[in-house]
């Protein structure tokens, strides 16, 4: 555990700003160097993981389709039919968000039973033998089954850490710089994109490819060395052993400051409030955090049942916050960056090189860009950035489209539009999409909620990534539709629904939510 003293990990500064004529003392806050780490070994864990795994089969895609086409021929002595490859390899890049799935319901009842810290260690650990299990297949010819083994593995441990990341951080980070850790995200999926391309370029070839699965264990290693030496969640703490004191200690250290500071007797009775709840489903005490007697999936699937003023606001806050992952996934930007090499080669008729070599600086471009959001997601809102870059993601689209039409004498067109995409999209949606439904549910229902909602993202991966390659194959330019027709539809209901969240406790929001709906009820503290 990291030992410090909270008043010193922090710093009070003064600036003079200008309101309304007069000069008044401002006061900032830095983050604490506990959460400093925290966020960064759940950047490492989770967002880089997940940026290395999506990406990790984009460079040397033809080298393995050849090894698996030679595995096949080895084994049956026929030649793999075109199409029914095309299947196994959708069906390879489809296995990480299906793994994910089954580790999201497994992060909830871990991280019930054992709390963030061991959760995530345990997770981390996973990486490894996944890992290991990838680079044996191409010794183990040809079983090239156990491709799928080491990525299900991997992606399942991914799975429990993005749940781990999203709830963790939300219980421990300061709500005034909430929305740059957990952005941060986004920027450590971008860089680990970028690694598995800077590995994957010069290991493009029949007997390297297997060294692109070395740096995702490294780096779990790494991340796991880091969460020995981080608090458990304030929130766990309270839960499971009711040390009020500890849990306070926790929390003073993740937020900077005294452990008596009385800016912390908010989180602090959210968190109790939120067991309080748990413990009264069946009789809700009046003043209560939340007063709904119904769980996280009766309240989201079951409006006949839970249809109490409480549960509609809930249940309508949920749905936003799915509406918003939904909307990231429709967008293409996670599944064109795993597809970049084959977009830009097989559609739009680059060089194997150029194509290479064009992914690459994308995704490298992607890494500054990612930047952006961690200083203005809490200056400009969440609601601004969300909407802006939907619309330019859907422009983007198509732009590529258009290009690819057009033939080969406009392929910048593609390079241009997949960079738009790919680069705007982190400014915005991109990050956003990973903690704004955490924003908007009450504490009492954070890890199920999450682990509900990333699940049902996870599910419409599956189906849209599923069916870009082999429809990408068939049809050409048009299999972008996929994409471009649901984001510009989505926009609409964004532009109605989406509440702003910054600087927000969670009651705040569903309050304002209940007066949009006119509905008679009030979340307090």
């Amino acid at each position: 555990m990291l030992e410090e003293k909270p008043a010193k990990s922090i710093d009070l500064f003064l600036g003079f700003c200008y309101m309304n004529g007069y000069t008044r003392w401002a006061f900032k806050v830095m983050p604490s160097w506990s959460i400093h780490i925290l966020s960064l070994a759940l950047c490492l864990s989770s967002g880089f993981q997940q940026g290395y795994i999506a990406a990790v089969l984009n460079q040397p895609y033809k080298q393995i389709e050849k090894y698996i086409k030679d595995s096949y021929h080895e084994r049956t002595g026929l030649e793999l039919d075109e199409n029914v490859k095309n299947i196994i390899w959708s069906a390879l890049n489809i296995s990480f968000p299906i793994a994910t799935i089954v580790g999201q319901f497994a992060a909830s009842v871990l991280c019930k039973r054992f709390g963030r810290k061991r959760t995530a260690l345990f997770s981390s650990f996973l990486y490894i033998p996944g890992g290991l299990i990838s680079v044996a297949a191409k010794y183990c010819h040809p079983y090239y089954e156990l491709l799928f083994v080491g990525r299900f593995i991997w992606s399942f441990a991914n799975g429990i850490n993005g749940v781990v990341a999203t709830v963790w951080i939300v219980e421990c980070a300061p709500p005034q710089i909430r929305g740059r850790m957990a952005a941060m995200q986004e920027m450590f999926m971008s860089i680990g994109s970028v690694v598995t391309q800077a590995i994957g370029v010069p290991a493009s070839t029949d007997d390297l490819w297997p060294l692109v699965f070395v740096p995702g264990m490294v780096v779990a290693a790494l991340s796991m060395v880091m969460f020995a030496f981080v608090y458990e969640s304030p929130q766990f703490i309270i839960e499971k052993t009711g040390d009020r004191d500890r849990a306070r200690h926790a929390l003073a250290a993740y937020h900077g400051v005294e452990v008596d500071d009385p800016s912390l007797e908010e989180e602090m009775r959210v968190c109790e409030q939120a067991v309080q709840k748990k413990n009264n489903k069946k009789s809700p005490k009046k003043g209560q955090l939340i007063e709904e007697e119904h769980d996280g999936l009766t309240i989201m699937l079951k409006p006949w049942k839970a249809n109490d003023p409480t549960s509609k606001v809930i249940r309508h806050a949920a749905w936003v916050g799915l509406l918003v992952k939904v909307v990231y996934v429709f967008t293409g930007a996670r599944c064109l960056r795993g597809y970049s090499t084959f977009l830009l080669h097989d559609l739009s008729h680059w060089s194997t090189n150029g194509a290479l070599y064009g992914s690459f600086f994308v995704g490298l471009a992607r890494v500054p860009v990612t930047l952006i959001p961690v200083f203005l997601v809490d200056r400009l809102g969440r609601r601004p950035l969300l909407l802006s870059s939907t619309l330019i993601c859907a422009l983007s689209l198509l732009t590529m489209m258009l290009s690819i039409f057009a033939g080969e004498e406009f392929k910048v067109g593609t390079l241009v539009g997949l960079s738009a995409l790919l680069l705007l999209s982190a400014c915005g949606i991109g990050s956003i999409s990973r903690f704004y439904a955490a924003e908007l549910v009450p504490r009492s229902l954070l890890l199920n909620a999450t682990s509900y909602l990333t699940m049902f993202e996870a599910l419409t991966k599956i189906a849209v990534e599923f069916a870009f390659y082999p429809v990408a194959n068939v049809a050409g330019a048009w299999s972008l539709m996929l994409f471009l027709a649901p984001t510009t539809l989505f926009l609409i209901p964004m532009w109605a629904m989406c509440q702003e969240t910054s600087k927000k406790h969670v009651n705040e929001v569903l309050n304002e939510i209940a007066v949009r709906k006119n509905l008679k009820v009030s979340f307090t503290s």
